[in-house]
């Protein structure tokens, strides 16, 4: 169960990518339960982008319609959250592209894209947001990485580049301004049920492989990642800064050689073996 701390965010203005839906959609609605005002920067319809923020108090969300793959837009994000609400507290830099195939098989133009959004767009984004937070000396960064930007996936090379290179961007810009009051961190999820993932979850092999790769034996809620993210971006996290935050049911903290459950049902549970 996921709790809310209303007034946690109070007086906050946060900018938040691809917020319209998934991670996004559920971290908005909880800034803004919890007392925040957010810009929905999302390449989705405006008919669905408005339709979602009319949920939320007048005043309190704010759609944005924009494709973060080109410097000037991304670059935007920021400067149409202080247009249209007077300042900027809090960036999350939350959408993502993904390209699936192997190298030789991948189309340029789709690894571009991926990078595009994934690492130039928050790259601009965080150019444009730190001086201004600079001058306060105050902000808050999470980035949403991935468990695949921490090892290897079968079919994912572009992705799990793009998303390794945003981790570890975020530990070294972490470092280079925790001296600012500039706090820069990101979560890396795991198999989490969102408009991305849906299609594949509901086909039977997926769901087994999800369960058997996952310790909790089930993808994660967007709900679920969003506290973790937003227990980031609040002040109970002010001593926490270029740290990549695993949010994936345990699947990073096993190795994925299956055939040792099948040594642990054989009974050789607790037995020495020596070689």
């Amino acid at each position: 169960m996921v709790h809310e701390f209303p007034g946690r965010f109070s007086g906050k203005i946060v900018a938040i990518t691809g917020a319209a839906s998934g991670m996004g959609a559920a971290m908005t609605k909880r800034y803004i339960a919890e007392g925040a005002k957010v810009l929905v920067a999302d390449m989705c319809d405006e008919k669905k982008g408005k339709a979602f923020i009319s949920q939320f108090p007048e005043g309190t969300a704010y759609f944005y319609r924009v494709d973060i793959s080109t410097p000037e837009a991304a670059a935007s994000v920021v400067t149409e959250t202080i247009k249209q609400f007077g300042d900027l507290h809090i960036v999350h830099n939350n959408a993502a592209a993904v390209a699936w195939g192997k190298i030789p098989d991948m189309d340029p133009k789709a690894w571009h894209r991926v990078f595009q959004v994934c690492v130039d767009a928050p790259f601009y984004i965080m150019r444009e947001a730190i001086p201004y937070m600079q001058k306060k000396k105050y902000g808050v960064i999470v980035n949403t990485v991935s468990s695949a930007g921490l090892i290897g996936d079968l079919g994912l090379g572009c992705y799990c580049a793009a998303k390794a290179a945003l981790a570890n961007l975020t530990r070294a810009m972490g470092a280079d301004h925790a001296q600012e009051g500039i706090r820069i961190n990101a979560v890396a999820p795991g198999w989490t049920r969102t408009a991305m993932t849906e299609a594949l979850s509901a086909t039977p092999e997926v769901h087994e492989l999800v369960a058997s790769t996952t310790p909790m034996h089930r993808p994660g809620e967007p709900e679920e990642l969003a506290a973790v993210m937003m227990f980031l971006a609040s002040d109970d996290a002010s001593d926490v800064t270029g740290a990549v935050w695993n949010v994936d049911g345990g699947l990073l903290a096993v190795s994925r050689m299956q055939s040792l459950d099948k040594i642990h049902d054989a009974g050789n549970h607790g037995k020495e073996n020596l070689y």
